[in-house]
C-alpha cells in the first residue's frame, strides 16, 4: 500500500507520469508543462524578502513579473491539423497495428481552442502562493497597491485571476467574471483594484509591420528551420512511424504531421483528466522528442530570440514599462514599512504582474540579453549545442516568468548616510539569474538601469516597427473594475495536486 502511494505522487508531484512510455517530459517546448521543467516545492517563508549589502540589511519593496499564461487547449489551427491527422492515419494504417486510433475521439474541439485548462489554472495558482510565500512581508506591508495587467485573450486574464487566488488565498473571479471572492476567514478589509488589458505593453509585436513582415509571415526567413526538417535525423523519425502504423509508401506525412504527433502526446497529458497513457507518445522514441524540441527551440529562436536585431529592440516598451516601474518605487527617504495613499499616487506600488505570452517572455529575455549561446542555432549543430543555453523547454513552458524584485537597504549603525540605497536581483523561473553587466546576484540598481538605458532611451516604437500609426498595437486599452480582497496572508499548504 505505502509502495503504490509513493510511486503515485512522486512523479504527479515532480514531473514524471508513470506510463512507462516517456522517461523525460521537459522536452516538449512551449508545450511543457511548468511542474515538468521546474520545482514546485513549497519554498520558505521570506526567503527572498532579505538581502545583505555592504552591511546594509535590504528589503523588498517592489516586484515587477512577467508570467506567460498556463498551460491551455490546442489553438483552432493545431485542433484541424489534430483531426486531419488522426482521420489519415486512422485511414491509412495497417489494420493489425494501434488498434486505438480507430476508437479515439479527440477531446480538443474549437469552443475550447486557446483557452486555459484546469491544468494552466493551477499552475498559476501554485505559482501565486509561492510567490506570496517568498515575499510574504512585501505584500502584508503593501498589499493594498499592486496592479495586474493582461493581454486581451482568455487564457491570459483566466491566469491572472488564478494567480491572484492563489496569491490571497481567494476562490472565485476576482479579477475578471460575474463571481466575486469572498474574503478569507476573519478578514474584513477590501480594497478596489483593476486589471487592466493593454495590449501595446503585452503584444507589442502585434501591428508591428517590420516585426510581421520581415519575420513572422515572411517563409524565407524561416529557411533554417525548413532546412533542418530534411536532414536525416528528422527524415528518420519519418519513416520510424511510417513503420510503427504499416503506411504505405505513397501515404503523405509531412513534417507538420510529425510536429502534431509530438505535441499530442503532451495535449493528453495536461487536458485529459485523469491523464492517461497516451499512446500518441508511442509514435516517437524519447532520442525522437529530442530531435523534435531542437526544431522547435531553432523556430522558436528565429521568430523571438536572436535569429535577427529587431527581436531584440521590438520588447523595449515592455523593458521600459518595467524598468520605469522600479524606478517609481524608488526613494531614498520613504519607510516602506509604512507607505501611504499619496505615496502610491505618486507611483509607488508594491508589485505590478503582468500577465502574456512565450512570444512576450522570449522577446523580453532577448531584448536583456539572456540565455545567448556563442554559436546560432543551426539545421546541422544540433549536437554540438546539446548543451545550449536557449532551451525553450525549460525557459518558455507554460507559466514560465520573469521578475525583477527591488531591495531598499537601510544604513546600518555604522553608517553616517541613513537614505535608502536600492538594489535589484532577477528571477527566471523562480531561480535566480544574474543581470548581465553585475558582478553579484544583487545589482545596484543604478548599475542595471544603466546597462540598459540604450533601450528605454532609444525605444521609438514607430521607428523601430516603420508603423505610420499612432496606435501599433490594434486594440485599446480598456479597464476592468472589480473588487478584491486585501489580507493578511494565511496560506495553505502547497498541494502538488
Amino acid at each position: 500500500m505505502w509502495k503504490i502511494i509513493v510511486v503515485v505522487l512522486f512523479p504527479l508531484c515532480y514531473g514524471g507520469v508513470p506510463n512507462g512510455i516517456v522517461s523525460d517530459w521537459a522536452v516538449f517546448s512551449t508545450k511543457t508543462l511548468y511542474r515538468w521543467a521546474h520545482s514546485v516545492a513549497q519554498p520558505s517563508e521570506n526567503s527572498g524578502f532579505n538581502e545583505v549589502y555592504n552591511d546594509r540589511l535590504c528589503e523588498a519593496v517592489h516586484m515587477s513579473m512577467l508570467l506567460r499564461h498556463g498551460a491551455r487547449y490546442p489553438s483552432d489551427g493545431s485542433v484541424e491539423e489534430i483531426n486531419d491527422i488522426h482521420e489519415r492515419l486512422k485511414d491509412g494504417k495497417s489494420i493489425n497495428v494501434f488498434p486505438e486510433l480507430e476508437t479515439w475521439t479527440s477531446p480538443y474541439t474549437e469552443p475550447l481552442a486557446s483557452t486555459l485548462n484546469a491544468e494552466g489554472k493551477e499552475e498559476h495558482r501554485l505559482l501565486g502562493q509561492r510567490t506570496a510565500l517568498r515575499f510574504r512581508r512585501l505584500f502584508q506591508r503593501n498589499g493594498q497597491y499592486i496592479r495586474f495587467i493582461s493581454s486581451d485573450k482568455q487564457r491570459t486574464r483566466a491566469s491572472a485571476n488564478s494567480f491572484y487566488g492563489g496569491l490571497y488565498n481567494a476562490t472565485g473571479d476576482c479579477l475578471y467574471g460575474n463571481q466575486r471572492c469572498a474574503p478569507p476567514t476573519g478578514i474584513a478589509n477590501i480594497a478596489p483594484t483593476n486589471l487592466t488589458i493593454d495590449d501595446k505593453i503585452i503584444r507589442f509585436y502585434d501591428g508591428c509591420d517590420k516585426y510581421e513582415n520581415d519575420i513572422e509571415d515572411n517563409d524565407d526567413y524561416f529557411k533554417e528551420f525548413k532546412k533542418y526538417e530534411k536532414t536525416e535525423e528528422f527524415l528518420n523519425i519519418t519513416k520510424s512511424i511510417r513503420a510503427k502504423l504499416g503506411l504505405p509508401s505513397g501515404f503523405a506525412l509531412s513534417s507538420t504531421d510529425v510536429y502534431t504527433l509530438y505535441e499530442l502526446c503532451a495535449y493528453d497529458q495536461y487536458t485529459l483528466e485523469p491523464p492517461s497513457p497516451p499512446f500518441w507518445c508511442r509514435l516517437l522514441s524519447n532520442g525522437d522528442r529530442e530531435i523534435l524540441e531542437y526544431g522547435q527551440d531553432l523556430e522558436k529562436w528565429l521568430e523571438s530570440m536572436y535569429g535577427d536585431p529587431l527581436t531584440s529592440r521590438v520588447a523595449c516598451p515592455l523593458v521600459r514599462h518595467m524598468l520605469g516601474n522600479l524606478k517609481a518605487a524608488m526613494n531614498t527617504s520613504w519607510d516602506y514599512s509604512n507607505i501611504t495613499q499619496e505615496q502610491a499616487n505618486r507611483g509607488y506600488t508594491a508589485a505590478n504582474f503582468l500577465f502574456g505570452h512565450s512570444e512576450t517572455v522570449a522577446q523580453l529575455m532577448a531584448t536583456l540579453g539572456l540565455y545567448k549561446d556563442n554559436t546560432p542555432l543551426l539545421a546541422t549543430n544540433r549536437e554540438a549545442l546539446r548543451d545550449r543555453k536557449f532551451k525553450s523547454s525549460k525557459l518558455l513552458p507554460f507559466s514560465a516568468n520573469l521578475a525583477f524584485v527591488l531591495y531598499a537597504c537601510k544604513a546600518g549603525p555604522n553608517d553616517d548616510n541613513p537614505d535608502n540605497k536600492f538594489l535589484v536581483k532577477m528571477f527566471v523561473n523562480e531561480e535566480v539569474v544574474r543581470i548581465p553587466g553585475c558582478n553579484a546576484d544583487a545589482c545596484p540598481l543604478d548599475t542595471m538601469l544603466q546597462q540598459y538605458a540604450n533601450i528605454t532611451n532609444s525605444c521609438d516604437i514607430e521607428k523601430i516597427c516603420d508603423d505610420d500609426d499612432d496606435d501599433i498595437s490594434g486594440t485599446s486599452v480598456i479597464i476592468i473594475n472589480t473588487t478584491v480582497f486585501i489580507a493578511t496572508l494565511l496560506l495553505s499548504a502547497l498541494s502538488c495536486s
